[in-house]
């Protein structure tokens, strides 16, 4: 074979060679960039944000109802995965296992970690007390040198968190047992969203032994918060136009007249 003859296959093997390996790159490029089904979990008892149903093991609220109908629009599958603690879907969050967590606050912290969509809507939050024991609330500093109780693990938002972190007395309680513990007297109030306390109230019947405050210690955006090793991730921009467009069509307004009944 002469010289020219091995030149034009030597150019025709690495032609084919680099076309295959530009091939494969776009392939795993294309894989890297599809989302057709989406993981999703959240707390259980977040009213109305989002609650559990252990019989039918699915979420509902309207935090789950904004993302079906996002994830409708995207043509992405819902998966929404058991109850977990909020712990866990943390560190599931951050490894990838879990790629959207279904109602959150904003804070400094977690938007290092993870990727933040759109506000859902927003939720105030109250102090409740046990009714006859009311007193005169105006600011966080009427609260300094009173005994409070919140559930364990989660944020009220940056500000109230930061500034109960230096000078309030408030103490953790595992998952739905916040007010149970304030009945017993062993706390001055306890820190719950403004809804979700009330609508206990309902449930056990205790609306006739505790009540909120009128004046909100916080009020705070609810978010979705996605991992940034979701293979989703890239869809973010899309997921927030499709909250943005929800909100201008009224969707949001009538799911919280819905859970809220409110005409």
């Amino acid at each position: 074979m002469n010289g020219k003859r091995l030149s034009k296959y030597i150019i025709l093997f690495l032609y084919v060679l680099f076309t295959s390996l530009w091939m494969m790159g776009s392939v795993a490029l294309s894989d890297e960039k599809s989302c057709n089904v989406i993981r999703v979990n959240g707390t259980t008892d977040w009213y109305p944000v989002l609650m559990y149903s252990e019989e039918a093991k699915i979420h509902h609220g309207i935090a789950i109802d904004i993302v079906r109908e996002v994830f409708r629009r995207l043509d992405v599958a819902v998966v929404d995965e058991p109850a977990l603690p909020w712990k866990r879907m943390l560190r599931q969050l951050d490894k990838g296992e879990l790629d959207l967590l279904l109602g959150a606050y904003w804070t400094n912290e977690r938007a290092q970690i993870y990727g933040y969509t759109e506000p859902l809507i927003k939720d105030e939050v109250a102090i409740f007390v046990r009714k006859g024991e009311e007193f005169p609330l105006n600011n966080l500093k009427d609260l300094v040198g009173l005994v409070g109780l919140r559930p364990m693990g989660g944020s009220y938002g940056e500000n109230f968190d930061h500034y109960a972190k230096k000078h309030l007395d408030i103490h953790g309680v595992k998952e739905g047992g916040t007010l149970d513990l304030l009945l017993t007297g062993r706390a001055n109030y306890a820190v719950l969203s403004r809804y979700d306390g009330i609508a206990d109230l309902r449930k056990t019947g205790n609306s006739n032994r505790i009540k909120d405050l009128p004046w909100p210690v916080a009020s705070n955006n609810v978010h979705l918060m996605m991992s940034r090793a979701s293979p989703c991730y890239y869809l973010l921009d899309d997921i927030n136009k499709v909250i943005r467009d929800l909100h201008k069509e009224g969707f949001t307004e009538q799911l919280e007249a819905r859970y809220l009944q409110v005409n």
